[in-house]
């Protein structure tokens, strides 16, 4: 004969259902910790950005002089 398995108790689902809780919670910890590190990379690039455009801005100057120095 096969055995029908007994249904879980109210105290054994609750207890499942509050550990998959607090996964759930855990994860969420996880996901605004990452969002937050985004938005502080973010905010540091767009910060170091002129840094960037000076050094372009120099090296296509620097450039174009050579070019013109060649030339003449």
């Amino acid at each position: 004969m096969t055995e029908v398995p007994k249904a879980p108790t109210t105290p054994v689902l609750l207890a499942d259902i509050s550990n998959r809780l607090a996964v759930i919670e855990a994860r969420l910890e996880i996901i605004s910790d990452h969002e937050s590190r985004l938005r502080e990379l973010e905010k540091a690039r767009w910060q170091s950005a002129w840094i960037t455009s000076i050094l372009s801005s120099a090296l296509a100057s620097g450039i174009v002089a050579l070019v013109i120095k060649t030339l003449t």
